[in-house]
């Protein structure tokens, strides 16, 4: 059995910390509460939390201070603000403190608090696994500067071997590439034991084959010519499987050999290319170094062991090219993961200054009219007036809500599948917008012809979805111009396509990849002309993405957008 996650939750009101705590506690959780703030940075101190839930405004020590002593002491612990809806500045504070979400008092759905927990801890567990990434790669970094070092030292204490291993050492030093390192070193070989040709072949580790890398005093077709030979095969595959030394004469019956009988050469020497010190002759082998003489010769075994030195250093240079090839890679991957990272972060400021922004206007705007109705300040006309105001502000802040919370809960397990009438829901996405095109003066065209067939969809989603488009339409675009609705049957998809088409401003090509990203904005800045979170589009791309649908965007700017959402005209059984 899982060890249960443990929760700690800072709230100066005993209902609700009693409330969230036996919540979490039927949900799995093992739940510890404190009643202010400094209680909760004892129990912080004292004990190992996986989460904190604290409440922002707390006798002695509030919760941003809370924020900020934990965030210093225990700067990878998640922590989460349950704040007042009235306190939003305090909560985007404690956001820039170091908070990692939020969840806002009183709340309506108690679930919000589990599926809050759960997404904060799902982001702790993939921090702390890039930073374990991390560490394990700046830990073979070390290793492999560490073996660099090792063999360094043992190349020194050759001294008998000095002038051949120099050579070899200046081959592998400072190569331009992988095949000028071998080259070199090939070319080294053969003049330290006055061969008149050699190779180097490295091992596949996909085919299992030995296949030629470097040569010299070969024709110059051998390179390309050269058969692979299978390990364990020949003198040469016997010496890879092996990783044992081995020098004979010419053997007609040798797959090496026989491939360079017409050149002259008698005998031959091949050692294996190892990766390190051999123990017991086991170590990793990636190839292997031959040499061979036009004349009868028998290798001595000062010759063998020099050779078979030339082979370590080449082994070592190889495995140090592939380890460096492979950390280059995975640095690369990291970087552009940590730029992911970075990217979210950015896009979540900015999501949170545009809600805060989206907020704020409408909020003041009502919180001005019902102080003035509060003092009797309008006539009876000023105070319809005011309150179709203050109706058409709370609206918008309604629908901003809906399309956050939607994200959150959109999959295809929460639909409520019905027939959907294509007519009908284009019908009802227009009649949502038009209050809202009519004050833009843009003129809606409705094109849907009524006999179309219908398709299993969530009616309610699917009509949250059109009306995002329709609304991102009438926001682009400038009065005296048309958005038009279509929609018709693609029989070869499959589907049932609905289309907006506006003539607004347009999108530039640039930013077609990210248009349905969660909070991006092609105009994202405070200062940006249109107003919005970045989230209409995200919501569209989602919720046809749970009806097993998707959306597709034709845009040039200055010229206009079209829109288009495919549906199956068939769900699953």
């Amino acid at each position: 059995m899982s060890e249960r996650r443990r929760v700690l939750i800072i709230d100066d009101e005993p209902l609700i910390r009693r409330a969230m705590a036996d919540f979490l506690e039927d949900s799995g959780y093992e739940a510890v509460v404190a009643a202010d703030g400094a209680e909760g940075l004892d129990w912080a101190r004292a004990e190992q939390f996986d989460t904190v839930l604290v409440d922002l405004r707390m006798p002695r020590v509030d919760g941003l201070e809370v924020i900020a002593m934990l965030k210093k002491e225990q700067p990878q612990l998640p922590i989460i603000v349950v704040s007042g809806t009235g306190m939003l500045n305090d909560a985007i504070g404690a956001m820039r403190l170091g908070a990692w979400d939020y969840v806002t008092k009183p709340v309506q759905d108690i679930e919000e608090i589990r599926v809050t927990v759960e997404r904060v801890l799902e982001r702790a567990r993939l921090v702390a696994e890039r930073d374990l990434y991390q560490a394990e790669l700046e830990q073979l970094n070390r290793s492999l500067e560490a073996e660099v070092v090792h063999q360094t030292q043992d190349l020194r204490m050759q001294n008998r071997e000095l002038a051949a291993l120099n050579r070899v050492s200046y081959a592998i030093g400072d190569p331009l590439d992988l095949d000028t390192m071998l080259n070199r070193a090939v070319n080294a070989a053969v003049e330290a034991v006055e061969a008149d040709g050699g190779e180097v072949r490295l091992l596949n580790s996909q085919t299992w084959q030995l296949v030629v890398a470097a040569a010299r005093g070969f024709p110059g077709s051998y390179l390309s010519s050269a058969t692979p030979i299978p390990l364990g095969q020949g003198v040469v595959g016997q010496v890879a499987q092996s990783g044992r030394p081995h020098a004979g004469s010419n053997s007609a019956d040798d797959v090496w050999m026989a491939a360079l009988r017409g050149e002259g050469f008698r005998s031959y020497l091949c050692v294996p290319l190892r990766t390190g010190e051999a123990v017991d002759d086991r170590s990793p082998i990636v190839g292997t170094l031959g040499v061979l003489m036009r004349s009868a010769h028998e290798f001595d075994a000062h010759q063998v062991d020099l050779l078979a030195n030339i082979g370590n250093q080449i082994g070592v240079a190889v495995a140090r090219g592939h380890y460096a090839a492979d950390l280059r890679r995975t640095n690369i991957q990291l970087e552009l993961a940590n730029e992911e990272l970075r990217q979210l972060d950015r896009l979540r400021g900015q999501f949170i200054q545009n809600v805060a922004h989206e907020l704020r206007t409408p909020l003041a705007l009502v919180r001005g009219y019902v102080e003035m109705l509060a003092r009797g300040e309008l006539e009876a006309e000023e105070q319809k007036a005011a309150l179709e105001v203050t109706a058409k502000r709370v609206e918008t802040l309604v629908d901003l809500v809906e399309a956050i919370t939607t994200l959150q809960d959109v999959s295809s397990e929460s639909l409520n599948v019905g027939q959907v009438s294509p007519a009908e829901l284009t019908k009802t996405g227009c009649q949502m917008t038009a209050q809202r095109a009519a004050a833009a003066g843009i003129k809606l065209r409705h094109s849907v012809p009524p006999d179309l067939p219908s398709f299993p969809g969530d009616f309610t989603r699917l009509s949250q979805a059109l009306h995002q488009l329709l609304g991102n339409a009438c926001k682009f675009s400038s009065a005296g111009t048309e958005v038009s609705v279509s929609a018709w049957v693609d029989a070869e998809e499959g589907t049932m396509c609905i289309s907006v088409a506006d003539q607004g401003i347009g999108v530039p090509p640039e930013e077609h990849e990210r248009i349905f990203e969660r909070f991006y904005q092609v105009d994202g800045g405070l200062d940006r002309q249109y107003a919005g979170t970045g989230l209409g589009l995200a919501l569209v791309k989602e919720i046809l993405e749970a009806h097993g649908g998707r959306v597709t965007m034709e845009s040039e700017v200055g010229t206009g957008s079209t829109f288009t959402i495919h549906l199956p005209l068939e769900g699953d059984s």
